[in-house]
């Protein structure tokens, strides 16, 4: 079931990039890791760590994990510990990418950093990311849902996917991101 299902997403997944005017961020490995568009924020008020606030209207890049992609990547990996330390190390070479297409963007002095909705809540503080809950619950569940089949496709498991609140914002400032790569 769980290859029918990556079969279809294959197929529908370049469709979807087309519609949403994705750009590609690839990893050392010339895996697609994540997608990005420029975006203004629709959210509540976030305090980052590091002092910056990001409010309705900011310019954030918004970033989707390439899930197609790094499944297809990571399938022949058996053990999933080690399936997450290569997610984390592929997402971790890709950062310097992301960080030169903000630079290169010609909205770049008006971004004020990186924004994206995840279930993946310990791997992306690692990361640098900062965890901020979402708070609209019709959001919320409208994430869940979209995320719930990934989850089970990338795992096969149900039993962790009902945990609502694991739908989570991840931010990181502009500064946080070239401090980071510096």
């Amino acid at each position: 079931m769980r290859k029918y299902m990556l079969k279809a997403w294959a197929t529908i997944d370049p469709v979807y990039d087309k519609l949403r005017n994705f750009t590609s961020i690839e990893s050392e490995e010339k895996v697609s890791v994540f997608r990005v568009v420029v975006t203004k924020y629709r959210g509540p008020r976030h305090e980052l760590s590091d002092g910056n606030i990001i409010v309705n209207g900011d310019y954030l890049v918004r970033i989707h994990l390439h899930n197609i992609r790094l499944l297809q990547h990571l399938a022949p990996v058996q053990s999933s510990m080690r399936r997450t330390l290569l997610l984390y190390q592929m997402v971790k070479n890709a950062l310097p990418k992301l960080a030169k297409f903000i630079q290169e963007h010609e909205r770049s002095h008006e971004i004020k950093g990186i924004c994206g909705v995840t279930m993946l809540n310990k791997i992306v503080e690692r990361l640098g990311f900062e965890i901020k809950p979402v708070t609209n619950p019709i959001y919320r569940l409208m994430k869940f849902c979209s995320q719930t089949p990934i989850h089970y496709i990338a795992t096969g498991t149900i039993g962790d996917m009902f945990d609502k609140r694991r739908v989570s914002y991840l931010f990181m400032s502009k500064k946080q991101l070239y401090k980071l790569l510096s």
